[in-house]
Parts: structure tokens; C-alpha cells; sequence
């Protein structure tokens, strides 16, 4: 169930178990928020509390959820983000193992407020644990780890993940491809896109993909080409008068073109290595 339509049939789940102590004393605490913060703080295990449910374990688990909400909405408590584990993952996450919003919004309140990204993936890491049928969290976890730690192989491991989940968004397979050329290995960031770009369902995609595969295929040739070229010159004691002088000694099995057909650019008297082609992505 969505999470909008979720908390609508708690509220009125709510209204009807109204005449309950334990529901009218939450109802209650919703108008005093150091109150709040109190009985988050010191809320038993949601194994604990499940018990004490009465079979409503959902039911306590958006209603903690909603507490949270309103106490992580003031910003004048000092520590608010001391609990931030133990309400998310401890409490509601124990009481609705599958109720991913919130350790997604765990995570977002660590690694957005609190800067705290290697908490935020230990949030997302437990909610992987039990839903892992989910692909948001692997996503958000490989955002976290490629944009706020630079951790592009961690990174990549999450977009994989995510990318393997039935109904996944295809965009995690083009994180994926990427990350691998964020950590500088150009030839398995050329096939994860080439395979993007082969599988394209549309034109847009398809465009994102080339647009990688024609800059990728590009830098991988230069720098081919340019190890080779000062391999004969160690060899032979000066730079190749030609790009094909490097096939007839052995270093290349042919002299490539670029992805437009055209042939790279070569200086023998400096050794230097080029492309007439433009980088569609101004990589240079």
C-alpha cells in the first residue's frame, strides 16, 4: 500500500480504536513534542511492542511513524539524532519489517541533516535486509555512496543491486555503467553502457547511452594508441613517423577509428595522440 493512502487508514483506524487507552494517550502525546521526543527516546524494541499490539503491529508502527515526523520537524532539539537507529530500525522497523518508507526516511534524515552518510547506509542496509524485493533503497543507498562519500565501487555494488530487482527503474543500470568509469576502469564502464545502449527501449535512453559509448570508445582508443606510441619510442629511440608504423611493429593488430569513422590524429613530432571527433559530453 502507498504510503499516503497507509497513514490515511491509520488515522481513521485510529478514530475508531479511539476509545482505547493506548490510542487516545498517542493522540494525546501529539500536542507536546518534548513529550514526543521522550517516548521515542525510550521506546522498547519493536519486537517488544508488537506483543503489546494486540495483532495492530502496522497500525503502531505508522502511528510511531507520524510521531517521528512531528518530532524530526522541530529543529531546536540537540539530540534528535541520537534515536534516529533506534526509531526507524529498532522500533518501526522490528514492528513492520516491510515498511521501507521508513528506513528510507531514516536514512534521508541522517544523510541530508545530520551529514552522517555511513549511518544512513547502515539505515538502508537493514531495510535491504528485509525487503529485499525493494529496489528505492538500493538506489538511495548508491546515491549516498556515490555522492556523499565518493565511493564509486560501494557505489556500484548498490546500483547493481538495485538494477536486479524486478521493476527497477533503468536508470540504476545507467548509475551503474557510470560508476565504473568514475573509478577510472573505462573498459567495463564501455560494455555496461554499450549493453544499456543495445537494450534501449527508447530513443531518449538510447541517445544517454551513445552519448557514453561514443566518449568511452574514444578516450580507451587514445590511450591505446598513445601506450603504444611511446612503447616504439623506447623501443626504437624516437616516436613512429605514423600511426600505422605501430601495426607493422607489432603493438597494434590495426589501426582504429573513431565512432564516426573517422581516423585519429597524430603529431610524430610530439608522439601526441587525438581525435577530430568532438566529445558529445566535453570530457575535455
Amino acid at each position: 500500500m502507498m504510503i499516503g493512502a497507509r497513514l490515511v487508514v491509520s488515522c481513521l483506524l485510529v478514530a475508531l480504536l479511539g476509545t482505547g487507552a493506548w490510542a487516545q494517550a498517542i493522540l494525546e502525546r501529539w500536542q507536546s513534542g518534548r513529550e514526543i521526543g521522550g517516548q521515542l527516546m525510550y521506546l522498547p524494541n519493536g519486537r517488544y511492542l508488537k506483543v503489546a499490539s494486540l495483532g495492530y503491529a502496522p497500525l503502531l508502527a505508522d502511528l510511531i511513524y507520524l510521531w517521528s515526523i512531528q518530532y524530526y520537524g522541530a529543529y531546536d532539539r540537540e539530540v534528535r539524532y541520537d534515536i534516529v537507529e533506534h526509531v526507524y530500525v529498532n522500533v518501526i522497523g522490528e514492528l513492520d519489517p516491510l515498511y521501507s518508507d521508513a528506513f528510507l526516511l531514516g536514512s534521508l534524515i541522517l544523510s541530508v541533516e545530520a551529514q552522517a552518510p555511513e549511518r544512513a547506509l547502515a539505515i538502508l542496509d537493514a531495510g535491504m535486509e528485509r525487503n529485499p524485493d525493494d529496489w528505492i533503497l538500493p538506489f538511495e543507498a548508491g546515491f549516498v555512496a556515490y555522492n556523499q562519500l565518493g565511493d564509486f565501487e560501494r557505489a556500484a555494488r548498490y546500483y547493481q543491486r538495485c538494477a536486479t530487482i524486478p521493476g527497477a527503474h533503468p536508470v540504476a543500470r545507467r548509475y551503474h555503467a557510470e560508476m565504473f568509469n568514475k573509478m577510472g576502469d573505462r573498459e567495463t564502464s564501455y560494455a555496461k553502457w554499450l549493453e544499456v545502449y543495445e537494450t534501449a527501449e527508447d530513443d531518449f535512453v538510447r541517445d544517454v547511452a551513445y552519448t557514453h559509448v561514443h566518449d568511452l570508445r574514444i578516450e580507451i582508443d587514445v590511450e591505446a594508441l598513445q601506450v603504444a606510441v611511446e612503447i616504439y619510442r623506447e623501443n626504437h629511440g624516437r616516436y613512429p613517423a605514423g600511426l600505422q608504423a605501430l601495426v607493422g611493429a607489432g603493438l597494434m593488430q590495426g589501426v582504429a577509428v573513431d565512432p564516426e569513422g573517422e581516423p585519429y590524429t597524430y603529431n610524430p613530432s610530439t608522439g601526441e595522440v587525438g581525435s577530430r571527433s568532438k566529445y558529445r559530453l566535453w570530457r575535455r
